[in-house]
């Protein structure tokens, strides 16, 4: 009976140690939030910053819902008999007494990386966006077009097999390849390309978009450590992997873009994004090189894009489309046992894997924007709106009063 009490006892330790392991984690991931509303908002003009704000709190909020009712139990099945089940325990909290509320942890975690996803293409498409279409937009993500890819993925049914620790592909990509999607629909800013030629149109504070970048930073050690899902499994590996790709991306970004601080800043993230994959399969060293080629594509594919008249207002494709699929595709080469990897991943799954996103997001991204603007009668602003600006034309309340009485 003693025997049988410890056992009890170390059972409920190694199950409580689990849900605070996962609670701190997404607490981490939830910080991302902050980031994201500090990276996007400073890259934006000042009458635009309370808007792209209110959409990153949205995703959050409409996210938590649209994950406790739908999202979370489509990601791993499509039986409406599960989710009934789902939803007769959600009205009680007797049956997450058990287990310290293990399951009620999963799910918590996984609805950061949901309301990420999300949040993403919010600032592709910033400045020009209905505020009632995005929010329709989050929700449909959220609900519906995230949860689907995670159950073709190996984090749902592993129906199409591929290695993706953390989420290049799964979170970044497709949130990368939406927004590509959903910027096509929408089309360019007013005066954002005059005689078929790119014109600059700068944010209106760059050191609150640094700042951004270092809070989603400190957020991904949550993102990619955390993947483990148990204490057990936590791994020093990926907490090096994931150090030494955010500096090989702030490297390459810095060096291609000559000195510029709002690439090196978006580089950074790049090199966090493409070593989401592999960063339990690679070397440090082999992080550093993804993280080098990940930040290094981040001018070169912004640049890319505005040759084909694509208004990615905060550089969303490249520094989580394009960069994902770097990622995914690089674990499959530095995961390699000659290149100093584990040697458990295949590099045609990586590729096919990535080939797949591409369509899914950016087919799916141009489909819902077209659909969400038939339902709520535009999806963009007028062109006088946004002369004016969305914090105004939207909120009636502008990010700097004493600026606005001067």
């Amino acid at each position: 009976m003693a025997e049988m009490n410890i056992t009890e006892a170390l059972t409920q330790l190694i199950t409580a140690g689990d849900v605070f392991f996962l609670v701190v984690m997404g607490v981490l991931v939830f910080l991302m939030q902050l980031g994201f509303a500090m990276l996007e908002g400073g890259q934006v003009r000042s009458k635009n910053v309370n808007n792209v704000m209110m959409k990153n709190m949205v995703d959050w909020l409409v996210g938590c819902v649209s994950w406790l009712f739908i999202g979370y139990i489509l990601c791993t099945s499509l039986n409406p008999g599960d989710f009934m089940a789902w939803w007769s325990k959600i009205f009680s909290a007797t049956p997450f007494l058990e287990n310290n509320g293990l399951e009620l942890a999963q799910w918590f975690f996984g609805l950061v990386f949901a309301a990420t996803a999300a949040t993403i293409v919010s600032g592709g498409v910033a400045e020009r966006i209905r505020f009632s279409a995005y929010v329709l937009l989050s929700i449909l993500i959220t609900a519906f077009v995230y949860p689907l890819f995670v159950y073709l993925s190996p984090w749902g049914t592993g129906i199409i097999p591929w290695h993706d620790y953390a989420g290049s592909l799964i979170v970044h990509g497709l949130g990368g390849f939406l927004a590509l999607g959903a910027i096509a629909a929408l089309g360019p800013r007013k005066g954002r390309f005059k005689d078929g030629k790119p014109v600059p149109i700068l944010g209106h504070n760059i050191p609150m978009a640094v700042f951004g970048a270092f809070a989603l930073a400190i957020g991904w050690y949550g993102f990619n450590v955390g993947s483990a899902l148990a204490l057990k499994d936590i791994s020093g590996l990926v907490c090096a992997t994931t150090t030494m790709a955010m500096a090989g991306g702030g490297i390459g970004a810095l060096l291609v873009s000559r000195k510029d601080v709002l690439f090196t800043a978006n580089g950074l993230i790049a090199g966090l994004v493409a070593i989401c994959a592999g960063t339990d399969i690679v070397s440090p060293l082999g992080a550093l090189i993804i993280g080098l080629i990940a930040g290094a594509q981040v001018p070169l594919v912004y640049r890319l894009l505005e040759n084909f008249k694509l208004d990615d207002v905060c550089g969303v494709v490249p520094v989580h489309g394009t960069a994902g699929v770097i990622g995914t595709i690089l674990a499959g080469i530095f995961g390699m046992t000659a290149l100093g990897g584990t040697g458990d991943v295949n590099i045609l799954n990586q590729i096919l894997a990535s080939i797949l996103c591409i369509v899914y997001g950016t087919v799916l991204g141009f489909l819902l924007a077209k659909i969400v603007d038939v339902i709520v009668g535009g999806i963009r602003v007028s062109e006088e709106e946004e002369e004016i600006g969305l914090d105004i034309a939207e909120h009636k309340l502008p990010a700097y009063p004493e600026e606005e009485a001067m």
